[in-house]
């Protein structure tokens, strides 16, 4: 029988067509890969480290072990192929410190100064080429930039320590620091591109893989009541809070709250490490937040335990005898925990502030 004129017969609607009509189609993102901190750091938090393609933040107060993690990270990423490119503004950084905990690179002499280059698989730069957020963010693009054009053909590790410890280019022309000014910077450079190249680079479509690791330092915010709790608050702005994956924090509220830990010998002490707090924040990778004690020490973590501490004496004797003396054992030498700077109860903490 003959269609009558004018009825139009429908085609069947399905809504993969409409998505790829529309250039929609669904998102896949590559399986999950970790730039590790370290056994210790997994067994507290029940994380291995950064995740790679994410903004991942470190945050805490100074000497609470956050640079720590970053050298970890970058230690993982050299293992696995991928390229290291520190962004120090903050001017803490030891080569040294790297080394011993497993950083690869090596001293150049050059023969003309005699100045000692440090050469290998990383990029690295500081406050002498990036005076201001701007210069860090343009920095940052240009790399990428360089990346998808195929003359950095790697995946790429962004490590800067830190946020809070470099001024907008307005301070810098103003001659005068102002945090609004810090954080309206952080939120046109980072929360308006950089941070969005970095997630987006974890689609299945991109070639690379990269990561941003940033060492926020902070700042105590006092209680708006004698009964409200102090807060830790950023610096330099929310902006790296609120786009990262995971935040980590080392440290307590109102300070590092670390115990100091020292070797003793014959009445000579040497400070060589500190147990401290550290927490998974903010976590919109898995969504479990831990935390607990973790001791930092010069070579990376190891867990609050005796057994661990005893442990870590035996395997670095070498490290302890250069400062306590020749032919050392492990029996020669005390280690002692000394008390808290502050009496700061972490599991509180969690259930007032960690939804």
């Amino acid at each position: 029988m003959a269609k009558s004129r004018g009825i139009v017969e429908k085609k069947s609607f399905t809504l993969n067509d409409y998505k790829k009509k529309r250039g929609v189609d669904n998102v896949m993102f590559k399986p999950m890969e970790w730039l590790e901190y370290g056994d210790a750091y997994k067994e507290i938090t029940g994380l291995p480290g950064a995740l790679c393609g994410i903004v991942n933040v470190i945050m805490g107060h100074s000497d609470s072990g956050k640079t720590s993690a970053m050298i970890k990270a970058a230690i993982s990423a050299q293992k696995k192929g991928k390229l290291p490119v520190f962004i120090i503004t903050e001017m803490k950084w030891s080569w040294e410190h790297a080394k011993l905990m497993g950083l690869e690179y090596e001293e150049v002499v050059d023969q003309e100064t005699g100045e000692i280059n440090f050469e290998g698989d990383f990029i690295y730069v500081d406050r002498l080429q990036l005076k201001s957020i701007e210069d860090v963010a343009l920095f940052i693009n240009k790399t990428i930039d360089d990346q998808e054009k195929g003359e950095l053909p790697m995946d790429l590790v962004f490590l800067w320590d830190s946020v809070g410890s470099v001024p907008s280019q307005m301070s810098i022309d103003k001659g005068k620091n102002n945090n609004e000014w810090a954080a309206g910077a952080m939120s046109v450079q980072f929360g308006g591109s950089i941070n969005q190249r970095i997630s987006a680079s974890r689609r299945i479509g991109s070639q690379y893989t990269n990561t941003l690791i940033v060492v926020n330092k902070v700042w105590v915010e006092k209680p708006s009541s004698p009964m409200a709790q102090p807060k830790i608050k950023p610096k330099g702005g929310t902006t790296m809070y609120f786009d990262a994956g995971l935040v980590t924090r080392f440290g307590n509220v109102s300070s590092s709250g670390s115990n100091k830990i020292k070797a003793t010998k014959n009445g000579k002490d040497m400070y060589f490490a500190s147990r401290v707090s550290v927490m998974v924040e903010k976590n919109h990778v898995t969504g479990v937040a831990t935390g607990g004690k973790i001791i930092v020490t010069p070579h990376g973590y190891i867990l609050d335990d005796k057994k661990e501490i005893e442990k870590y004496k035996k395997e670095n004797l070498d490290y302890f005898a250069e400062i306590l003396g020749d032919n050392l054992t492990d029996t020669d030498f005390n280690i002692e925990i000394e008390q808290s700077e502050d009496g700061f109860d972490l599991t509180q903490y969690m259930e007032d502030n960690v939804s």
